[in-house]
């Protein structure tokens, strides 16, 4: 299958620093990339170059088409981005967000509200909502969009339990209807659920691209977070010490 996305000897610099170069990889109908990485490598970054917002040096190619090629009007149907949570001041409700999210591609609100659980919520203005409300919104602004390609910035940020497991079962949903998807997660166990490939930047201006089940290991990624890991059966746990 040929790849949506691709990347080659990708660099991205920002404030005079390179966040990580020579990164390749390609994205595919169907698979859920995670970055991973700690505070500042550049796991936003990348996202960000990915979407056309900021600039990187190499090749990005969508549909074999340098990304550079397209109008940004043309890059909004083929790619969605959610980040961090978009001002209020404009007094949207709940409904009127999602209805300028689906425009006219006919996807419905209301059934999109309720699998993300924010049905109730519809006449609320957004600037009334919890963080955790907003998020699950934005969310389902995002699957109103009928795009090939899903960047996510830390999807479960915000998130209860409840909805962070619910928004991680949304995402396999979606892969397995043929999404491509990248999202940055923090939660180790959350990206073991999700993640076909994973991207790692360490910080030092280094990325690495791979199979999941290459990557997702105790030394490799004790060093990447500097920071201990222990492998219990089939997980990575963060080593807390002894417990009281």
């Amino acid at each position: 299958m040929s790849a949506i996305i691709k990347l080659a000897d990708v660099t991205v610099t920002r404030g005079g620093k390179t966040l990580f170069s020579g990164l390749n990889c390609a994205m595919r109908a169907g698979e859920v990339t995670v970055v991973l990485g700690p505070n500042g490598a550049g796991k936003s970054s990348l996202l960000l170059a990915l979407a056309g917002l900021i600039s990187a040096s190499g090749t990005i190619e969508l549909h074999g088409k340098p990304l550079s090629a397209y109008h940004r009007m043309e890059l909004t149907t083929q790619i969605a981005w959610q980040g961090d949570l978009p001002p209020t001041e404009f007094g949207l409700t709940v409904r009127q967000r999602l209805e300028l999210a689906a425009g006219e591609s006919g996807e419905d609100v209301e059934s999109t509200a309720a699998t993300m659980d924010i049905a109730a919520l519809l006449q609320r203005p957004l600037g009334e909502l919890s963080s955790g409300e907003r998020q699950r919104t934005e969310l389902s602004a995002l699957m109103l969009r009928d795009t090939p390609l899903w960047l996510l910035d830390e999807p479960t940020a915000h998130l209860d339990l409840k909805h962070q497991i619910h928004c991680i079962q949304m995402l396999k949903s979606q892969r397995d209807k043929g999404r491509a998807i990248m999202t940055v997660l923090h939660d180790l166990q959350q990206a073991m659920a999700v993640a076909d490939h994973l991207i790692l930047i360490d910080s030092k201006g280094g990325a690495e691209y791979g199979a999941a089940h290459k990557l997702f290991e105790s030394r490799k990624l004790t060093e990447l977070f500097d920071a201990p890991l222990t492998q219990q059966g089939c997980a990575l746990i963060p080593d807390y010490g002894d417990c009281k």
